[in-house]
């Protein structure tokens, strides 16, 4: 069965996708995908970044960090709203590259 996300073409071959119906001791609650968008550090492109901050897929965005041409982000997001975190970011970054979807892991601490 393939995910929506791949047939709506929101993730590339090679990207790293666990998928939801994948067996796992305990299903992950919260999902980090990373991504990279390349583009000149301009006028549009600052404006560009404010809307995505501040649209709906904001409150989701955990990490973004510029490094020359690139702007890299980390999405933190439930699991259940994956597919729309995704289009958000497709629709406010067309050209952005999915670099991996991972499950966020939680490290339980000894008391």
């Amino acid at each position: 069965m393939k995910s929506s996300l791949a047939q709506d073409g929101l993730v590339g071959a090679g990207i790293p996708l666990v998928p939801r119906e994948a067996p796992h001791a305990m299903s992950p609650e919260r999902m980090l995908v990373s991504a990279a968008i390349r583009g000149e550090e301009d006028e549009r492109s600052r404006e560009r970044i404010r809307r995505l901050f501040f649209s709906p897929l904001g409150v989701y965005v955990s990490h973004a960090s510029r490094a020359r041409d690139e702007l890299r982000l980390e999405i933190d997001v439930a699991t259940e709203d994956l597919d729309f975190a995704l289009r958000t970011l497709r629709q406010v970054f067309p050209e952005a590259v999915i670099e991996e979807i991972r499950p966020r892991v939680f490290e339980r601490r000894q008391h």
